[in-house]
């Protein structure tokens, strides 16, 4: 048996000892019902953001720009309220009960432990929506089990309203679920009051600061940028927006950095760091995890769920936009492809930065390029011919480091697919 079998046998164990939990499973099902949103967002993200002045120009005088930016804002803007419904409802289905009522219950939760701004008298004004995106999803994945469990508790053990028989099923779960119900909201509301307490003030900001808090103690080094672009993508993996994390922490580092690059740039002075904001981005210019090759594996997939997947992924993802992948494949809560996920754009800004320092590369100016940018159109705005060069051999990077991991997952898929059905 060569290496790359032993490998994958190995991987393949050890991911199915995992994927086979119900928790991992119920976050995992969950993110790919997510997928039709997450695939909207991406396409409306592209039309909104497409780097062309004449094009944008017309968004903003037609007055079309306040439409444009509005499909954005209510799917991935309000990703972590689909995914605390769904998570909690696979977790439900997961024990052969219908999950509505779960589902329900956890977005109840979820709206519990999030801050709000209130009136003089208490009353609800605006609740904070920061956390309705990706960077509250740790915690819809924490309220989505909870609630999950206590929901799934109650009805295998009986503790709920029973209605006769005669009694619409519709009316019959909507009874059944008053009980846990209840339980649920005290719950949330026990964890709101308790972390209240503490200087964090609510649930969100307690996991956002204990991720971010280890993070503050890196500087503006090599060896800090590495180990911030593996902690944020292992962050990822968790369901935590890394990048949104990571780059919170260092931006105070890395923007002054960043301006002084670009004023030695305009002053035909030599690039004085090495080691900016820009740099990061480079090594997730396809996305985080540098995705792209992943997305081109998937078009020549032997099953048709990743073939399409990727159909549909591999245009945004050239684009930098990859929560199709992220959120629909899915690569959050995936064993298999957490490997290649971290090493691939740890190995990318390992390059590029030895490269810089034997001259390879020439340093980057600082020169930020927006959301939306193709790949490759990226390394030529930001860094010249040199580093449109650099990004398209990473496209080739990316592909063979996630080829051999993806082979598994499609192989498992495919003989899913092609399974005889039963008469």
């Amino acid at each position: 048996m060569s290496f790359t079998e032993k490998l994958q046998n190995g991987v393949q164990r050890f991911a199915g000892g995992i994927q086979s939990n119900k928790y991992i499973m119920s976050i995992t099902n969950g993110l790919m019902s997510v997928f039709p949103v997450t695939m909207a967002g991406a396409i409306a993200s592209l039309i909104n953001g497409l780097p062309i002045p004449a094009y944008q120009t017309f968004l903003t005088d037609s007055g079309l720009k306040a439409l444009t930016v509005i499909p954005n804002e209510i799917t991935n803007g309000l990703l972590s309220l689909y995914i605390v419904f769904l998570v909690a409802q696979k977790f439900a289905e997961a024990h052969r009960i219908d999950g509505t009522s779960a589902g329900l219950l956890a977005l109840m939760a979820f709206f519990v432990v999030t801050p709000y701004q209130a009136s003089e008298t208490g009353t609800m004004v605006a609740l904070n929506i920061r956390w309705f995106g990706a960077t509250g999803l740790f915690t819809a994945f924490i309220i989505a089990l909870l609630v999950g469990k206590i929901y799934t508790e109650f009805v295998v053990k009986g503790w709920i309203i029973k209605m006769p028989e005669s009694v619409p099923p519709t009316v019959a779960k909507s009874f059944s679920g008053f009980v846990p119900g209840i339980v649920v909201l005290f719950v949330a509301l026990a964890i709101k009051g308790l972390v209240g307490l503490t200087p964090f003030g609510d649930l969100h900001t307690m996991i956002f600061a204990l991720v971010a808090t280890p993070l503050r103690a890196l500087g503006g080094t090599f060896p800090a940028m590495l180990i911030a672009v593996i902690a944020g993508h292992l962050l990822w993996i968790f369901g935590i927006h890394g990048t949104m994390v990571v780059y919170s922490v260092f931006i105070a580092i890395w923007t002054p950095l960043g301006v002084e690059n670009l004023a030695a740039f305009n002053a035909g002075l030599p690039i004085p760091h090495l080691v900016t904001g820009s740099l990061f981005f480079q090594a997730v210019a396809m996305g985080s995890g540098a995705t792209l090759g992943l997305a081109l594996a998937m078009l020549k997939a032997k099953s048709e769920r990743y073939r399409t997947i990727g159909k549909l992924a591999v245009v945004p993802n050239a684009l930098g936009i990859n929560e199709p992948v992220i959120f629909g494949l899915p690569v959050v809560m995936n064993p298999i492809l957490a490997i290649p996920f971290m090493l691939t754009p740890a190995i990318i800004i390992t390059a590029a930065y030895f490269l810089m320092v034997t001259g390879i590369l020439n340093p980057l100016p600082g020169i930020a390029t927006p959301l939306g940018t193709p790949i490759i159109v990226a390394g030529l705005i930001g860094g010249g011919w040199r580093w449109a060069i650099f990004q398209a051999l990473t496209i080739v990077l990316s592909y063979v480091m996630y080829k051999p991991f993806f082979n598994i997952m499609d192989k498992k898929a495919f003989e899913e697919e092609n399974q005889p059905v039963e008469a």
